[in-house]
């Protein structure tokens, strides 16, 4: 799990400005998943790979541009993560995978 900068309107156990993302394998289709959090309750997948090796590598981009302050604006921050490579489509992660990845972001954050 990585720690990065963004933006959010949610409420937030992260700093303003702050993002964590990480990689989880679905536990159906196999396929490792990038995801980020704005506040440490709002998991979301962004990408899938074949490999575990290719989605630890898209995490840590992701975390490294939001600590460089790369992307100030939603559209930025759209288009960077629309340009991350995936091989498949994403699929939703069930609820107690969600949740684990969640308690996990607030770990990080203690």
């Amino acid at each position: 799990m990585f720690k990065g900068f963004g933006g959010s309107k949610k409420k937030s156990v992260l700093e303003d400005n702050e993002l964590t993302t990480g990689i989880v394998q679905h536990p159906v289709t196999g396929l490792w998943q990038t995801w980020i959090s704005f506040t440490g309750q709002d998991i979301q997948c962004i990408t899938a790979h074949n490999h575990r090796e290719d989605a630890n590598r898209v995490s840590k981009q992701i975390a490294s541009a939001w600590s460089e302050g790369k992307y100030q604006t939603q559209e930025e921050v759209t288009a960077f993560i629309k340009s991350l490579p995936t091989d498949s489509v994403i699929d939703p992660l069930p609820q107690n995978v969600v949740m684990q990845l969640s308690q996990q972001a607030l770990r990080v954050r203690k």
